[in-house]
């Protein structure tokens, strides 16, 4: 069992308990509203956002509520790869 507490936007806090760490996590994103699952009538299915630290985002599409935020929590629990710079192409010319 895990404890939580996490400051929220407007100054307020939220805290709970979670089962462990991973869900912990996905409940502090969830109580600062960085994360949300939204049913789209046009698709039919469910959309998954979320913002991670450092303004990083994803999302994608879920059949599921819970498959939705199944994705939610793996994002929120992928290790940190790091920042990939690609280096802007065509900027080499050949010496005369």
């Amino acid at each position: 069992m895990t404890f939580w507490w996490t400051a929220v936007q407007g100054g307020g806090c939220a805290m709970g308990e979670a089962r462990n760490e991973q869900d912990a996590r996905l409940e502090i994103t969830r109580a600062q509203g960085r994360a949300s699952v939204d049913f789209n009538e046009r698709s039919g299915r469910f959309r998954w956002t979320v913002v991670l630290d450092g303004g990083k985002s994803s999302h994608g599409w879920a059949d599921t509520e819970s498959d939705a935020w199944w994705h939610v929590k793996e994002a929120v629990n992928r290790p940190f790869r790091g920042t990939h710079l690609r280096a802007p192409r065509g900027l080499w010319t050949r010496e005369p």
